[in-house]
């Protein structure tokens, strides 16, 4: 395998032999906005600000539009399957989530303390007594316990 490097470093693809397994394009600001694998491209086009605008692969199920407000908030993410829409305080902490597709509409609300941390939503979580999510991270969920193993040695 070998890596296609160019300047101080940034990729520009990788090949096996002669074989191209994926090829880079770049701006001048050395922003990926092409990347050819296989039979693939995914184009990326970025807004005037340098935030993501869209991504398209050449299979019409996989592109993407995004759109962000006047905050530089991100308010949409559009694909031909789904639509996800976020809403933000006037602080601009994130206040909620819309995914709508076929057959499909979600309202997630978030909440937070004064210090940001975000809150469990009582609709979405009634029997819960936690105020905070402790180290957001993942004890359990329907098919696994995580923790750890010690093993006699």
């Amino acid at each position: 395998m070998e890596w296609l490097t160019y300047g101080s470093g940034y990729l520009a693809g990788m090949k096996l032999g002669d074989t191209p397994l994926v090829e880079y394009t770049r701006d001048r600001l050395h922003r990926e906005t092409l990347r050819r694998f296989g039979r693939y491209e995914l184009t990326t086009a970025y807004t005037p600000a340098g935030q993501l605008q869209s991504q398209h692969l050449n299979s019409l199920l996989s592109d993407r539009d995004y759109t962000w407000n006047d905050n530089g908030e991100l308010i949409r993410i559009s694909s031909p399957r789904q639509t996800r829409s976020y809403s933000y305080s006037t602080t601009g902490r994130l206040t909620g989530v819309h995914t709508t597709a076929a057959n499909l509409d979600i309202r997630i609300p978030y909440a937070t303390d004064p210090a940001g941390n975000r809150l469990p939503d009582p609709e979405l979580h009634p029997d819960s007594t936690l105020s905070m999510w402790p180290d957001n991270r993942i004890a359990r969920d329907a098919h696994y316990l995580y923790g750890m193993t010690v093993t006699a040695g």
